[in-house]
């Protein structure tokens, strides 16, 4: 299915100069007032979309470390490739989230968040080791947030790093679970990371560096197509599902990896967004938006974004749109 946000793009009309010579001046004068209403027109056209010119936060997940690497390629690369093309594209300060344990796994990949940091860029919770909420326990995941401060102090130092983002974005898959929680992250001064752009991302990293393996370029070019297809759609499912909910379209906040395939599409991404008429913004004043005090207060036990949430809490249907390729990107380059 192709995006429902498909460009169209728009002929300028031809002349008509020798038509003009031949008129009177009446007829001048009605071509006259008619270019200049054309003018004004456009004019307010031009307005009206800058005066709803959309926001965007980028937050990266799984901060030292995500996804398999291709031969040849560090994890310092695939960060080093991602904050070039941040700054070439003058983002705001952008939170990646951590899961400490990494570090306990491979010491060295410390060097990826000095990296981010040395940036400028910040960094929040995701959980010590990006702990499933639905198979543990209030309690266990509890202490999994606590256990990833020590590294969020000695590296946020000055900084705000009181973000959590739930990891699989699932917020309890009981009402009792999800409420406490809750009630634990607001007591410790918390503020929750909302996701309203997701187009699981993190599916082609691995199918990516398997490619890369076997050197098979017109399945690398595929997945290139696949991955900004794809994000063009749920960029639209997002955009209508906002005007759904809330009866106009809202700040966002998109959900990306720290991926070696990431690396190699931010690029791109970052075009795509740019012709949607998206600017960058920061986490915080992305989530100024007041859509982001909702609260679906709902059991989901697969959660999912705020608008998805939000969705099944007022007994919406979802939009028409296209299926995430994830079956069809697990058999790619085996």
């Amino acid at each position: 299915m192709t995006s429902a946000s498909r460009l169209v793009g728009r002929k300028p009309q031809e002349g008509r100069a020798t038509e003009l010579s031949r008129a009177g001046f009446s007829a001048i004068r009605i071509w006259t007032l008619a270019l200049l209403s054309c003018r004004l027109i456009v004019c307010l056209a031009t307005t009206d979309q800058a005066s709803f010119a959309q926001k965007v936060a980028l937050t990266f997940d799984d901060l030292p470390a995500h996804g398999t690497l291709p031969p040849g390629v560090s994890r310092e690369d695939v960060a080093n490739e991602i904050i070039k093309v941040l700054q070439d594209s003058h983002a705001p300060k952008i939170y990646g989230f951590i899961n400490a344990e990494k570090l306990r796994q491979i010491p060295d990949d410390a060097e990826v968040l000095k990296l981010w940091r040395s940036a400028g860029f910040l960094l929040g919770n995701h959980t010590y080791s990006h702990m499933d909420i639905n198979a543990n326990s209030v309690d266990a995941f509890e202490q999994s947030i606590q256990a990833n401060e020590p590294v969020l102090e000695a590296m946020m130092v000055g900084e705000d790093w009181r973000w959590f983002r739930y990891p699989f974005l699932w917020e309890g898959d009981t009402l009792e679970k999800r409420r406490a929680v809750r009630a634990y992250l607001q007591q410790h001064r918390y503020r929750v990371a909302q996701v309203t752009l997701d187009f699981e991302d993190y599916a082609w990293n691995d199918p990516y560096a398997r490619c890369v393996a076997t050197k098979n370029t017109q399945a690398i070019e595929r997945l290139k197509a696949s991955y900004l297809s794809t994000a063009s759609e749920y960029i639209s499912l997002g955009q209508q599902m906002a005007s759904l909910i809330y009866g106009r379209d809202i700040n966002h906040v998109m959900l990306l990896h720290l991926g070696a395939f990431d690396a190699t599409m931010l690029p791109h991404l970052m075009e795509l967004l740019k012709q949607r008429g998206f600017s960058l913004v920061t986490l915080e004043e992305g989530e100024s938006d007041p859509a982001y005090k909702s609260d679906p207060n709902l059991p989901l036990k697969w959660g999912g974004t705020l608008l998805e949430q939000m969705m099944a809490a007022k007994h919406l249907q979802t939009p028409p749109h296209a299926e995430k390729p994830l079956r069809e990107l697990e058999s790619f380059c085996r």
